[in-house]
């Protein structure tokens, strides 16, 4: 039984949901009645294909983790390391061949992301802005393949961005978040390079250049009133932890941070679904 909760620990299941609904978005915001046949493969493909990603972090982290996160479920002893292995590898797989049913734009996408989730998790992550960039391309991937699952990728820019400038302040914070173990483990990112209060000027920045691109898509006329309203408020919410983090660049305000922006994402992925013009 603790087998079982420490892999599904390990799957992230909330966090594969949020994948879920970024590529749902992506399509309806690009034409979801075109093709929801594709769109709910690359949906399951995204998801298995994220969640190989989370098995495959926790199994390269361990000793990061003994630090940071003891209660996780590879090193409180849940899961032995072999058995997250062998889940990521299925998970990937599963997501890999599965795409291969769609059509050639969703089955480049699920690919090169494969293959940055995997760099990531082994190289990418000690390797600091680098890394934090490569997340936030991965999730403006779910958006994009949304896009793509329904033949008209171009429709779905707008979300990408947006998720790609928010995403890399968030993995800036998660960097202030985790700075002691990273620390201990050599990892370059910009917390242990510049410091703490340093890394959260950085991270702030990419927030700005989200809250002042938000708006973007209501003015140009692609999305209705009600996105704009759910826009503003995850920017009231960015700005919020923009004053927190700069005030106090602490791990312990980092972690919250992070978390409170996982929030604002959340809303922001409502803002595109329900703010599409009928």
């Amino acid at each position: 039984m603790e087998a079982v909760k420490g892999s599904l620990e390990l799957m992230r299941l909330l966090n594969g949901f949020m994948v879920a609904v970024a590529v749902l978005v992506g399509a309806l915001a690009s034409g979801w009645l075109f093709d929801p046949i594709n769109t709910t493969i690359v949906i399951f493909s995204a998801f298995f294909t994220a969640t190989s990603g989370y098995v495959l972090n926790d199994w390269k982290d361990v000793e990061i983790d003994k630090i940071n996160c003891p209660e996780r479920a590879i090193p409180s002893g849940k899961v032995s390391r072999n058995t997250a292995l062998v889940l990521a590898i299925t998970f990937m797989t599963a997501g890999d061949i599965i795409v291969w049913f769609t059509n050639l734009e969703s089955i480049l996408i699920i690919m090169i992301g494969s293959v940055l989730i995997a760099a990531y998790s082994l190289w990418f992550k000690k390797m600091g802005f680098i890394g934090n960039v490569t997340v936030a391309t991965l999730t403006g991937f779910c958006l994009l393949v949304g896009g793509a699952s329904v033949g008209h990728i171009e429709l779905a820019m707008w979300p990408a961005l947006l998720a790609f400038s928010l995403n890399i302040g968030r993995e800036i914070m998660k960097g202030i978040d985790d700075y002691e173990g990273d620390k201990a483990e050599g990892a370059k990112t910009l917390a242990v390079l510049w410091g703490r209060r340093k890394a959260s000027f950085a991270g702030v920045a990419f927030l700005s250049i989200t809250i002042i691109i938000s708006p973007f898509p209501y003015f140009f006329g692609q999305y209705s009133i009600l996105y704009l309203i759910l826009a503003l408020i995850v920017d009231g919410i960015l700005l919020i932890d923009s004053i927190l983090i700069l005030k106090y660049p602490t791990s312990e305000m980092g972690h919250q941070v992070k978390r409170t922006i996982k929030f604002a994402a959340f809303i922001g992925l409502l803002a595109f679904l329900i703010g599409i013009p009928l």
